[in-house]
């Protein structure tokens, strides 16, 4: 295999979550958007933190301070590896998510919440195309995959600015002599 044939890992997971994304129902959108997104972001603050257990530990398990979406999403944004808008954009995402989580019959993304939510992403696609992306379902596809072509590779760049243990004041043990 060359080197322009090698496969790049960012790029299989988008497409793997595409053929995914791109069948499921409105819950299942919903749900698998939310999860990619979540499993994103683990990657950008893995990328970032140290590399010791207790960043592990952050992250992952049942105690985990950092396990959830909301706590990923706001920990992201206060290190400064999103954007405002991101931020904003991901807790709409969770927003919608939670509403599909948590309602079992009679909702889709036609559904007043989420549609007034899905009409709080921005759109980007052509103007031309403004009859199309006056359908939350359309708005909400666009929205994820814009965000998430930004924010697969951000693992890579943050990976510049990872932590490293700093010393910031040596410390020696002293010697005593025995009186």
């Amino acid at each position: 295999m060359s080197k322009t044939d090698k496969e790049i890992p960012e790029e299989k997971a988008f497409g793997e979550f595409l053929d995914i994304f791109n069948k499921e129902t409105d819950r299942g959108a919903a749900l698998t958007a939310a999860a990619f997104l979540d499993q994103t972001l683990y990657e950008i603050l893995k990328s970032f933190f140290l590399d010791v257990n207790e960043s592990q530990e952050l992250l992952e398990g049942g105690g985990a301070v950092l396990g959830t979406f909301s706590a990923r999403i706001n920990m992201c944004y206060c290190l400064g590896l999103i954007q405002e808008n991101e931020y904003r954009e991901l807790n709409i995402f969770r927003k919608i998510r939670n509403e599909f989580g948590h309602k079992w019959k009679n909702i889709s993304f036609e559904t007043q919440k989420i549609n007034d939510l899905c009409f709080n992403l921005p759109w980007v696609g052509s103007i031309e195309l403004k009859e199309y992306s006056l359908k939350a379902r359309n708005r909400f596809n666009f929205a994820v995959v814009i965000l998430l072509t930004d924010l697969l590779w951000r693992p890579q760049v943050i990976q510049n600015e990872k932590r490293t243990s700093k010393i910031y004041r040596e410390r020696k043990q002293l010697k005593l002599n025995p009186p």
